[in-house]
């Protein structure tokens, strides 16, 4: 657990610009994430090992589709805002794209819509870099030391 406040903290309570006196604020962990959602460190049940690199690809359309699925649960029908941060921000504008009937508003900060092709290339720069590490296993290192 970090110790240190992170920049949410400034954002989100009373009186603030999220301010929880007046909205109720949902945070989902995102689809893949290993706090807490199924990723690729979960165990699958068919083998007794972590999914690894056979853990299904999915989207950040996937990502918000989990997202309204709670709502619905929840039993929610519209929201406020869709707030979010760099991929946040891509799922706020892609819950919007997707649920507009549904999304009052948008915040979404530091995201995009589209990528430009020095990001694609810097990107894949970053993945080439974990891949080539000689613990990257393809992607099944869980049982070892990983990149």
């Amino acid at each position: 657990e970090n110790s240190e406040p992170g920049w949410w903290e400034n954002f989100i309570g009373p009186g603030r610009a999220l301010d929880t006196d007046y909205f109720f604020v949902i945070c989902v962990n995102n689809l893949g994430s290993c706090y807490g959602s199924s990723g690729p460190s979960s165990i699958n049940p068919a083998t007794g090992s972590p999914y690894g690199s056979s853990f299904p690809t999915f989207t950040i359309q996937d990502q918000v589709k989990t997202q309204f699925a709670l709502l619905d649960h929840l039993g929610i029908d519209t929201v406020h805002a869709s707030v979010g941060s760099s991929l946040g921000g891509m799922q706020s504008l892609t819950a919007a794209a997707l649920y507009g009937d549904r999304v009052k508003n948008v915040v979404s900060i530091s995201a995009c819509t589209s990528t430009h092709p020095g990001g694609i290339a810097f990107r894949q720069i970053q993945r080439d870099c974990i891949m080539s590490d000689p613990n990257w296993n393809q992607g099944d290192y869980y049982s070892g030391d990983g990149p």
